[in-house]
């Protein structure tokens, strides 16, 4: 159990460091694009602008939750990459920390945008979860899907949507072997 907490750590620290060190390629299509042999090269010169190919992103995670009568303060981020254009996979790491026991999760996903769409770009994605619980409790696993749309204003972006996630081997004991919750979040391009 130590040892797993100790990797979950490391694994978490080493997406941080990868993702924040990374360059990020998000830019708007300039209105003198170079020739189409050129777009090969250049991902932010793509009609896709910041969803192309070859694009990265990296995500920080703040805020508070809930669980088990608790309030948590949440902390965490995360890298994609995009391996075609509008589909992006990546990692994810979050913990549930400042209470007793403290949570981390670590999330691997998928998701595509539709990035022909002009201001509202709507988005559809899946991932797997692992959560490793502190004190008593025993570790879990959880998959699930999210929708949404993300609204484009100049550079910036906002995407409202829902995630629904269904926890694998629950014991009912806790609640619903499943939940779903909004998702909201704010980026922007560069």
């Amino acid at each position: 159990m130590k040892s797993n907490k100790a990797m979950l750590m490391i694994t978490l620290l080493a997406t941080l460091a990868c993702s924040l060190g990374s360059t990020v390629v998000m830019a708007q299509i300039s209105q003198n694009a170079p020739p189409e042999e050129d777009l090969r090269m250049a991902p932010r010169n793509s009609p896709a602008g910041p969803f192309a190919k070859g694009s990265k992103r990296v995500n920080i995670v703040g805020g508070m939750g809930s669980t088990l009568g608790q309030s948590y303060l949440i902390i965490g981020g995360g890298f994609s990459y995009f391996v075609a254009d509008g589909l992006a996979v990546g990692i994810s790491g979050e913990g549930w920390i400042l209470q007793d026991p403290t949570i981390w999760k670590i999330s691997p996903d998928i998701r595509y945008t539709f990035w022909k769409m002009d201001k509202f770009k709507p988005y559809v994605g899946t991932f797997y979860r692992r959560t490793y619980m502190g004190g008593n409790y025993e570790d879990f696993n959880s998959w699930g899907g999210r929708a949404g749309v993300a609204y484009r204003q100049g550079a910036s972006y906002v995407s409202l949507g829902v995630v629904h996630e269904v926890f694998m081997d629950w014991d009912d004991r806790f609640g619903d072997s499943y939940t779903t919750y909004p998702e909201i979040s704010f980026w922007f391009s560069f």
